[in-house]
């Protein structure tokens, strides 16, 4: 078990003894880049004897107004697109099995068009080839053409009773494939949220490194304080900004004051067995990753007795995507968004644009591009350097890829760009300066921008070990930050990114609570005044395996995308 945790529902306690190492003096200073205001609040907070949070469950979210404010209209998203939740017992005989799990295509013998919509039903079953008769089980399905490249990604909705339809718009003529992966059984998925629910904050473990004269010394980290003991002679910083909608704490050395926090690092997960109490039947629901440490998905393709059809050209001979408006921000965002054809993403939301390097460079002339929120928007911001051939400024502040910051500039065209993370909860391995790692909602606060500033944004890839409602009240900061942006600015472009689909494990970013989580992003900014790059979507139907860093391919099409809207 970790040190310096506190358990909860009758898990151990765990020790408090704090790591001492002696280096020598350290000089720190706070850092303010690009007019960024990257204010701490902090303040010592009293160890006190706490009784354990309620755990996080199905109702989540109250009755109420369908404002954006509230989440009444979330409860009701989830409860279609990520399971019934029946919490049902089962034993590994009467899980959903992957193997005599079956989908079919309603109405096979159809004439079918470009333009028609091609409708799917899962049946699920159980190791005993038996009809399940209730929801939950987490799948993803697509169709796709492997000679040309040509794909769609579908959203599959929980029906509750073990059934589950899926529904394709057929955007392409030829022979046609149906995928359906089932990435968690019902089973697994209810292991995922006792999980969740009995370590809803410190699953993933953080630390905060302090330095004062020649001492060094280190203390847990959570998003709650309860999780957290009280060290002999310290006591626990309070690193929160309710502003930004964040909640962080750290424990204080016996020796030092929260002032002096310098550094912040991840320091690992619980492990399932010993740490999160799975049982040896339990962990059957999922597959051991590659080297046998872990659990992870187990992403199992379900069969069919007919899995393609034949997808004839519709009567006017008319391509969908030529009737689109040109890009712009606030467009509405169809299902699917788009998909690939030749390779390439084909837009349903409008008509994209491809430019040169060249011409590129002529379209960003001026301008100023943030990139804010984690490394996958971090892999945008480096693809665009390297296509515009900008030149690397240092950061002395610069500790990580993850957390940034990362500067770049064009100088004969005046083109600036630069990366930086959004503040904790960050898995980052290396120790990284705290003072840079600020919050989102200030930062975007912080930007001044206009006509010459385009602020892409997004969060989600770190939540996914932490209750919902953290990430809720984190994107709804953020949401009222891109609100005070256009409303003092209005030709500020605003650019949402989702998260995307991962090959992660069981602990590191598993697709379950990253799917709510996107469906949350994607709800939380529609009907703004934003351009939204669904990833999800663009990854979920992709040709590589899944990573929570897509291929170079990949992220060509989603910058080609995210550009599209800036040079119109």
């Amino acid at each position: 078990m970790t040190k310096g945790f506190r358990g909860s529902r009758g898990r151990q306690k765990m020790n408090h003894k704090f790591k001492c190492v002696l280096t020598v003096a350290m000089g720190t200073s706070v850092f303010l880049f690009f007019g960024l205001a990257n204010k701490q609040f902090w303040q010592l907070r009293s160890y006190k004897p706490f009784h354990a949070p309620a755990p996080l469950s199905r109702h989540l979210f109250p009755n109420g107004s369908v404002d954006k404010t509230t989440t009444d209209w979330l409860s009701r998203l989830l409860q279609e697109f990520t399971g019934s939740y029946l919490d049902i017992p089962a034993d590994n005989e009467t899980a959903t099995s992957a193997n005599f799990t079956e989908f079919q295509i309603l109405h096979p013998g159809s004439v079918y068009r470009v333009g028609d919509i091609l409708s799917v039903m899962i049946r699920a079953k159980d190791k005993r080839n038996r009809e399940k008769t209730q929801g939950g089980d987490f799948f993803r399905a697509k169709i796709y053409t492997e000679r040309t490249k040509s794909s769609a990604p579908g959203r599959v909705r929980d029906f509750g009773n073990g059934t589950y339809g899926v529904r394709f718009r057929l955007l392409w003529e030829g022979d046609v494939t149906v995928s359906v992966r089932m990435v968690h059984s019902s089973s697994a998925v209810r292991v995922i949220k006792r999980v969740a629910e009995s370590f809803p904050f410190n699953r993933s473990r953080y630390q905060r490194r302090y330095i004062s004269g020649n001492k060094s010394l280190i203390g847990w980290c959570s998003l709650n304080p309860n999780d957290l003991q009280g060290p002999e002679g310290g006591g626990i910083c309070d690193f929160s900004d309710s502003y930004a909608g964040v909640e962080w704490y750290c424990q204080r050395p016996e020796g030092v004051s929260c002032s002096h926090s310098v550094f912040h690092r991840h320091n690992g997960y619980l492990k399932e067995h010993t740490d999160l109490g799975l049982t040896e039947e339990e962990m059957r629901y999922f597959k051991f990753t590659k080297n046998g440490r872990g659990l992870e998905a187990i992403k199992a393709e379900i069969q069919s007795k007919n899995s393609t059809i034949q997808v004839a050209g519709n009567s006017s001979g008319a391509d969908e995507e030529e009737q689109l408006p040109s890009c712009r921000p606030g467009l509405p965002v169809p299902v699917p968004s788009g998909y690939y054809r030749n390779g390439l993403w084909v837009s349903r939301v409008c008509a994209t644009t491809r430019l040169s390097p060249l011409e590129y460079k002529k379209c960003l002339q001026n301008k100023v591009l943030d990139f804010l929120g984690d490394s996958t928007v971090r892999q945008w911001a480096e693809f665009l350097a390297k296509l515009l051939n900008m030149k690397n400024i240092p950061d002395p502040y610069f500790t990580s890829g993850t957390a940034g910051p990362e500067h770049y500039i064009e100088t004969k065209w005046n083109i600036t760009t630069r990366y930086q993370s959004h503040g904790p909860p960050l898995k980052t391995y290396v120790w990284t300066n705290a003072t840079v790692l600020s919050n989102l909602a200030r930062i975007i606060d912080s930007i001044p921008g206009g006509p010459d500033r385009v602020v892409v944004v997004t969060l989600g890839l770190h939540f996914s070990n932490h209750p919902l409602s953290v990430f809720i009240r984190r994107v709804r900061a953020v949401r009222a930050a891109i609100l005070r942006l256009r409303s003092r600015e209005p030709e500020t472009i605003v650019v949402i990114k989702t998260p995307n689909t991962s090959g992660a494990t069981f602990n590191n970013v598993d697709e379950w609570p990253l799917f709510q989580i996107y469906l949350v992003m994607k709800e939380m900014f529609s009907g703004l005044s934003v351009a939204l790059v669904d990833t999800w979507e663009m990854t979920d139907c992709q040709f590589h395996e899944d990573n929570a860093h897509p291929t170079n391919d990949v992220i060509s099409e989603e910058v080609s995308y995210m550009l599209s809207s800036v040079c119109v």
